[in-house]
């Protein structure tokens, strides 16, 4: 749809790396918590400002886990919000089919990774965003409810 994309997740692998840190899950948890730890809570949509394109106008940006980043991106451009929610069990079936080195190992280390994600504010991003998709269908389902949305903030955002 035009939009140049940007995932929260790539920054995190990335800081990882810096850090000489194998991509796995616990080391992308520890390093997701060190950066907020160490540098704020917008700490990972700070870093991501680096690589925003200056001359595009639509970016999407991917892993949003906090209003702290919905707010750093506030701060220099209009932001929708877009939840796309997933009951616990369709979640850890999506990261296991992505046979990423940085997925989950069991059940327990996925109700860890949650547990981590919540603490930093995810529900919260999630519970504030301007719409909320269910993702416990088809992604052919997901991709029609998601251009309908944002076909609708594009024709809003034009008539004005």
């Amino acid at each position: 749809m035009g939009f140049y994309y940007i995932s929260l997740g790539d920054v995190v692998r990335e800081q990882t790396k810096i850090r000489g840190l194998a991509l796995n899950n616990v080391n992308l948890g520890s390093v997701m918590v060190a950066l907020r730890k160490e540098h704020g809570p917008q700490a990972v949509a700070k870093l991501s400002l680096k690589v925003f394109p200056k001359d595009r106008e639509l970016i999407v940006v991917d892993g949003i886990r906090s209003n702290y980043e919905v707010d750093a991106y506030r701060s220099i451009c209009k932001v929708r919000l877009l939840a796309i929610h997933a009951s616990p069990q369709r979640r850890f079936e999506f990261l296991e089919s992505r046979d990423r080195s940085d997925a989950p190992t069991s059940r327990t280390d996925f109700d860890l990774r949650d547990k981590r994600e919540l603490e930093i504010g995810v529900g919260n991003a999630i519970a504030l965003a301007d719409e909320i998709i269910s993702n416990n269908s088809s992604i052919r389902d997901l991709i029609q409810k998601t251009e309908k949305i944002v076909k609708f903030w594009l024709e809003e955002d034009d008539s004005r």
